[in-house]
């Protein structure tokens, strides 16, 4: 044992040693490598820039911090009892002609894919049969049994069957639907209300972006389903997602297919939108979807249980957001950068906005007192006004407060006859021409517009007007687009333009433009 010691110690001395004889030739001949593993871990920006140090966060004042945490998941525990009893699941179903497809019916992404085989009608077997599809909705009116949810969920649909909270099945019929807004009213048949309650909708206009917002509905049909997000953006335009709603209320609230229809709420349990769309690659969440705002939604729910439809209001005119413009434009026009409002760029003549006075550069700031943000606000105000009502606009001219009232008309194809298609702009020349109901008036490409617009092809028809409440402008077309092709056919002229249009009526249309330099396709369902 004494020996294993000694021998033993022997060792430690050895290596000590060896690790000393080493350390010395480092230093004495590669002094460098020294400072190497020292020069590797500070940053050798420090001989230069350097980064700027703040304050370090404070530590947490962990039982305040605990109960802070607790009442703020409170609010959303009392979200979920009051508004999930209103909350709805839908199963519809609906007799078709089958083909092998990925896709379900319903949920929110099959309108916006292709049919298997490309082309539509094309690829793979067919056959009858019955395909069936879910979504979510919400109570809106307990007496009478209102629920509300998408256009897309029950759209086409031969039977509805709504599951309420207290999982009681429902027959209900189809109140009302309108494509556009993507939204529709059903009503119950033989309801009765027992435990279960009804929500209101919110006014969406208050949103602001960071605010928290919960969505409720049926996800990968998993009922009474909730999730938590913010509001992430508002006034997505509706072609980010393919269809003409206006303008949307981003979310990064986890959404998924089955919840199209299902409410979102804000921090008072009052209904802000309803869910309807997302964004992704893979057909899932993906941080990013879009809800119709409920202020949108509930005049159309309230239309559409009234009168069947929704009637639409047209002043005649065409507008734009004040942030487009330079600081020094606004300057010209009397403007700070910070003013808000739509500014009119376009006033159609005989319109009721010509004839009570409107005129272009007028910046619209309020609607019957309300204060107007931005041009898709505006439209949507104009949009639910009932004809035959005056809109009281307040609005700046030449850098003065003034009011002018607007007697409303509806949006209606004789509308669109009379004022798509005005005597007065035939009178344009190089053969600018209105396209009729499409609402976008076109002239063919000249080295003058390739210079006003700064424009890169060689051929097209640029975008001089475009009517705010045709089918151009929902699908989100501008003044200085140039249009390439329409349905894969090169337009040179107003008349081939007008042509295709003419036979893609009650179809899809594709359009290939170029904007600002890059070309982009849109997708118009022209119907």
């Amino acid at each position: 044992m004494k020996n294993q010691f000694k021998a033993f110690i022997f060792s430690i001395i050895t290596l000590s040693a060896l690790f000393g004889m080493v350390s010395f030739l480092i230093v004495f001949f590669m002094p460098e490598k020294l400072h190497f593993v020292s020069d590797s871990l500070s940053a050798y920006g420090a001989k230069g820039y350097r980064l700027p140090d703040t304050e370090h966060i404070p530590p947490p004042n962990t039982e305040a911090d605990v109960r802070t945490l607790k009442a703020f998941s409170k609010v959303f525990v009392n979200i979920a009892k009051h508004a999930r009893p209103a909350l709805a699941y839908i199963e519809v179903q609906k007799a078709v002609t089958q083909r092998q497809s990925p896709f379900p019916f319903d949920d929110f992404f099959f309108p916006f894919m292709p049919p298997p085989g490309g082309a539509p009608g094309g690829g793979g077997k067919q056959r009858k049969g019955i395909q069936q599809g879910a979504g979510s909705g919400f109570i809106v009116d307990l007496k009478e049994g209102y629920v509300v949810t998408n256009n897309h969920v029950v759209e086409d649909a031969d039977s509805i069957l709504v599951v309420t909270f207290d999982d009681r099945k429902f027959k209900a019929e189809v109140k009302g639907t309108d494509k556009n807004l993507d939204v529709a009213v059903l009503k119950l048949e033989k309801f009765t209300p027992m435990n279960l309650k009804q929500v209101s909708f919110g006014d969406s206009d208050r949103m602001e972006v960071g605010d928290w917002v919960v969505a409720l509905g049926a996800p990968f049909e998993l009922p009474q389903t909730l999730t938590v997000g913010v509001v992430s953006a508002l006034g997505r335009e509706s072609d980010v997602v393919g269809g003409s709603i206006g303008s949307l209320i981003q979310t990064d609230a986890a959404i998924n297919p089955g919840n199209s229809g299902g409410p979102l709420l804000n921090l008072d349990g009052e209904v802000i939108g309803i869910n309807t769309a997302i964004l992704s690659r893979t057909g899932n969440f993906a941080g990013i979807g879009f809800a119709v705002p409920s202020n949108m939604a509930r005049a159309a729910s309230e239309a559409l249980i009234n009168e069947g439809k929704v009637t639409r209001g047209f002043v005649g005119i065409t507008m734009g957001d004040l942030k487009d413009w330079s600081p020094d434009t606004l300057k010209s026009l009397g403007l700070s950068e910070s003013q808000q409002g739509a500014i009119v760029s376009q006033v159609i003549p005989d319109s009721p906005a010509s004839k009570a006075g409107l005129k272009p550069y007028d910046v619209i700031v309020s609607v019957n007192g309300s204060p107007i943000q931005k041009a898709s606000q505006l439209k949507s105000r104009v949009t639910f006004t009932k004809p035959g009502d005056t809109l009281d606009i307040g609005i700046i001219r030449d850098g003065k407060n003034q009011n002018i009232k607007i007697q409303v008309m509806e949006f209606n194809e004789e509308t669109l006859k009379k004022f798509g298609d005005n005597p007065r702009e035939h009178q344009e020349k190089n053969g600018s021409s209105p396209t009729g109901e499409f609402g976008v008036r076109l002239e063919p490409l000249t080295p003058e517009l390739k210079q006003r617009f700064g424009i890169l092809s060689k051929q097209g028809l640029v975008v001089l007007s475009v009517l705010q409440e045709s089918l151009a402008g929902a699908a989100g077309l501008q003044r200085g687009d140039v249009i390439i092709e329409l349905n894969r056919q090169k337009v040179k002229t107003v008349k081939d333009a007008e042509k295709i249009l003419k036979a893609s009526k009650n179809k899809e249309l594709i359009m290939l433009i170029e904007r600002q330099g890059s070309e982009q396709l849109i997708l118009i369902r022209n119907h």
